[in-house]
């Protein structure tokens, strides 16, 4: 399972305004008020068909490579969680 929790800047620091939990099985939710459909946002990878990856196309590499998608300072990408197999495996930035 890996839980990303997304936060936004407030007054006092960032505030977490929505979670992607995905479980070991492939499957995920989302919960709170994000403001941007996960779904719609594809991450430059170089080892993905067409060098995108999409959420629905591998939903734990999505995951772990969520900070990627989100360069900006609005909406920060933060790995709480991660128990899936292979969590110690390094990401490969590319």
């Amino acid at each position: 399972m890996i839980e990303v929790e997304f936060r936004r800047p407030a007054a006092s620091g960032y505030e977490a305004v929505g979670v992607l939990r995905v479980e070991d099985d492939g499957s995920y939710r989302v919960s709170g008020d994000i403001g941007v459909d996960l779904e719609e946002v594809t991450i430059m990878d170089r080892s993905a068909p067409g060098g995108r990856l999409a959420l629905a196309d591998d939903p734990v590499a999505w995951a772990r490579k969520a900070r990627r998608a989100f360069r900006t300072g609005y909406l920060v990408p933060v790995v709480v969680a991660d128990t899936s197999p292979a969590a110690s495996a390094p990401i490969v930035e590319g």
